[in-house]
């Protein structure tokens, strides 16, 4: 008997009581994924931004493999009929992983949780451009909501300052990470018909294996240093709950309410975070975070709540 058997049953037997909860899925996975922005800015002074996204992926890859369900050899075939779309989504993944640590280096995990608010209103836009979902009137007014939160952000509190915008490259970094993560979970809509575990197995392996050159540029350019025991700690935290669980967790999630309504459900992840940052880092919360906090949250729970109208 493996080792790792009461680990897969523990995960087997939590999925079948709450595997057809959506809610449950996605507080838990707003949990995991809000406290990430402390732990990026932890990370960023203890283990080169690469060799987190390399070894976050080898760390998944292994354990996902280990816990493998029996269908993996029929998952394998149909995913061998979809290569393209496999290395399309493994690409997306790492690309939003790569983003946010390096931006990481260069903003505050204030600033990374709040402008994780931004995921949703993309989202929206998205579904509203590839698919052609309906944005109504109310989900509209949420939309303006939430972007002026994120431009309160940008201005420092000063929206008369328009004109003079600036975001710093952490912030645009993580702008670029939430584009990439946008375009994957509008993606997941045409992912091949398989569990969304052995699914993730291949994502898993196809980030890992595409991190390898981005890692070897890293280490050419000078930028590569091994993780202390904090960057060890950071790495584990980020393999085990904010790729394996958050993503398994979110897949399904998106399988029983859509990728709409389920991206809505990161408005926590900033109230989270923020929360965290200041508890954690000792960061300080300004008044304009405290509003911008509250136009990124308010406008998607105005889009959630009454955005049926």
């Amino acid at each position: 008997m493996s080792d790792f058997t009461p680990a897969r049953n523990f995960l087997r037997a939590f999925l079948n009581k709450w595997g057809d909860k959506a809610w449950v899925l996605l507080v838990l996975t707003m949990l995991m994924w809000g406290s990430n922005s402390p732990i990026i800015r932890v990370a960023s002074t203890e283990i080169s931004p690469m060799t987190i996204v390399c070894l976050r992926w080898a760390l998944v890859g292994f354990a996902v493999i280990t816990f493998r369900p029996p269908s993996f050899g029929e998952d394998w075939q149909r995913a061998k009929t979809r290569p393209a779309f496999i290395f399309f989504m493994a690409l997306l993944m790492t690309m939003s992983n790569a983003a946010i640590f390096i931006g990481g280096r260069y903003t505050t995990g204030i600033n990374l949780s709040i402008l994780q608010g931004a995921g949703p209103v993309a989202v929206m836009v998205g579904a509203w451009l590839w698919f052609g979902t309906r944005i109504g009137p109310v989900r509209l007014l949420g939309l303006i909501v939430s972007t002026t939160g994120v431009l309160l952000l940008a201005t420092q509190g000063n929206l008369l300052q328009l004109g003079g915008i600036h975001l710093n490259r952490g912030d645009l970094l993580m702008l670029a990470s939430v584009l990439f993560y946008t375009v994957y979970i509008l993606a997941l809509r045409y992912r091949p018909p398989m569990p969304n575990y052995s699914f993730f197995c291949f994502i898993a392996l196809g980030s890992f294996l595409i991190s390898l050159p981005l890692l070897a540029v890293e280490f050419s350019l000078g930028l590569t240093f091994w993780p202390s025991w904090k960057g060890w700690l950071a790495l584990i935290y980020v393999a085990v709950f904010t790729s394996m669980l958050g993503q398994i967790f979110f897949m399904r999630a998106v399988e029983l309410v859509g990728p709409g309504r389920a991206a809505q459900f990161q408005n926590l992840a900033p109230v989270i975070g923020s929360v965290m940052s200041v508890l954690t880092l000792g960061e300080e919360f300004a008044l304009f975070h405290i509003f911008a906090l509250i136009f990124v949250t308010g406008g998607i729970l105005i889009a959630e709540r009454f955005g049926g109208r």
